[in-house]
């Protein structure tokens, strides 16, 4: 399936569409740019967290040959117009 990505309206439809198919799938592709996504249900919610925003991750994203970091999906894809950025330890949410 091809989703256009112009604006946030339609980076919010990939967010929750992509969000529905892991929730039926357990796990989707996503090519965004040069950055291919590999989406999953965290069977351990809690225990991964967000290399973006710091909150726990219940859907991980992580960018095939990236650095292995770990994201939730509105970190991932719905800024996927803009390069994501890690945050250090004393810059995450907690909670």
């Amino acid at each position: 399936m091809f989703l256009p990505v112009r604006n946030s309206y339609d980076r919010q439809l990939l967010v929750e569409h992509v969000g529905e198919r892991v929730r039926v799938e357990g796990q989707v592709q996503v090519l965004i740019g040069d950055c291919l996504w590999m989406v999953h249900r965290n069977r351990r919610p809690g225990e991964a967290h967000c290399a973006g925003c710091g909150l726990a991750v219940t859907t991980a994203c992580y960018c095939r040959g990236g650095d292995e970091s770990c994201y939730c999906v509105a970190c991932a894809l719905q800024n996927a117009l803009e390069p994501v950025q890690p945050l250090h330890a004393s810059e995450r949410r907690v909670g």
